[in-house]
Formats: C-alpha cells, structure tokens, sequence
C-alpha cells in the first residue's frame, strides 16, 4: 500500500507523476494551466500510470491517513509510500535509521526536479512602533542555526540554499542537494497538490478529477475531459 487514500494524498502522486513527465510540462499543465497541455496526450498518459499506480494499492486504502500508510511500511506491511519528507517522522519515531532501515528518494522520473510544499508565516500589519520586533522575529526564522534546527526535527528541507548540511541525516542531507540542484536548473516549482501552484478553486477542481479517476470512476480519456472543464471553470 504506498499511499494512504485522500483527495490530497492522491494529487500529491498526480503531482509527481506529472512531473515525471517534464519540467516544460509540468509548468504548463499546473502553472500556466494551458488548456493544449491539460488535455493533450501527455495528460492521458499521466491518468494511465495512475491506473498503474493504482494496481500497487491495497483495497483498504480509501480514507486512509498518511501516518497509517507510514506505519504500514515500517511494520513491513508494504514496499513503500508516496509522500513528502514529513512522513520520515513516523520512521524515526519508530527507532528507525535513514539510509539503514529506509531510504528516501525522488519519484521515479524526476529526480533534479522538486515540487515544494512550504511552511509559512504571516505577519500582520502593525504600528511603527512594533515593526522591529517583527523584523527580528523574521530574522531569528531566517537564520541558518535556527533554518538548520528547524528542519533537522521536521523532517524538511531549509527554505535557504546556503544552510550546511551537516547536522541533517541521509535524507535530510539529499533533500537540501535535490533542492539546491533544482533551483538552479530553474526546475523548482510550487506544489500544485500543496497549494503553491494555484488558487484553492483550481486545486479543489483538480483533486476532484484525480480521486474519481485513481478510485475508477473515470477512464483517462473521460479524466482528461473532465480536467479541462474542471479548471475552466474554477480559473
């Protein structure tokens, strides 16, 4: 079972495997939402390794939380998962060592590519007067000690290029040269399934098509059309 069975957890897969596809695609399906590419023949072909994908799941996936699927893989009931670097908490939760007892890796087909999902913080608009303390605050987040510390307990990548690897295991350690490597290919993007890529409208669009299809309510020719029509009408 490499995946837990919710709308966002089958766009996070639909998003990989469009990018497995190619960068010039992936931007322009997700990014420019271009309707040639949305419902050209790369897109069925997307839809068909899902279908793929999709004969790899148990039947007991629908509804399932990502964490279940993680314990799954560490109790030796499945091969893998699909699923962001956040997952790899369960794993070292569990007394499991990256690199020994897992490993972590790129979707097949798109290594020096990377989709991202990131944490955010927004500040308020405020009086002069407290504006240095905001300006602090970002500058403590910002700092590599804290960037490094941060995301060595998360399980993710420092949103800085220029924070040292060296307090990061196996996994930590790929996901910084991945991201670095990707940044300046120029082949780092905003997460379509993670919200970085589109407004919410077209995203909730998406994901609708997606589940249908991965649970087999729609053919790739019927989810193709369906697409198109979803993202039109939620632009």
């Amino acid at each position: 079972g490499p995946t837990g069975g919710q709308p966002w957890q089958d766009a996070t897969i639909f998003d990989a495997v469009v990018l497995s596809l190619g960068n010039d695609f992936y931007k322009q399906a997700f990014i420019d939402l271009d309707p040639a590419a949305l419902s050209g023949d790369k897109m069925k072909e997307a839809f068909d390794r899902m279908t793929k994908l999709r004969s790899y799941v148990d039947d007991n996936f629908s509804g399932r939380d990502w964490n279940l699927a993680s314990a799954m893989v560490i109790e030796n009931k499945a091969g893998l998962q699909f699923m962001g670097d956040w997952a790899k908490g369960e794993f070292i939760k569990a007394n499991k060592k990256p690199g020994t007892d897992f490993v972590c890796m790129r979707f097949p087909g798109t290594q020096g590519s990377v989709t991202f999902n990131s944490d955010q913080f927004a500040m308020f608009k405020v009086a002069e007067a407290k504006i240095p303390s905001q300006l602090e605050m970002a500058t403590a987040i910002e700092s590599p000690a804290f960037q490094s510390a941060f995301n060595v307990v998360k399980g993710s990548a420092p949103a800085r290029t220029d924070v040292s690897d060296e307090a990061f295991d196996d996994c930590g350690k790929k996901a910084i040269k991945d991201l670095a490597e990707a940044n300046t290919a120029g082949s780092l993007y905003g997460s379509m399934a993670h919200g970085h890529a589109n407004p919410a409208s077209v995203k909730n669009a998406i994901y609708d098509v997606v589940t249908r299809q991965f649970n087999g309510e729609l053919s790739s020719e019927d989810a193709v059309k369906e697409l198109v029509s979803a993202v039109e009408a939620a632009k």
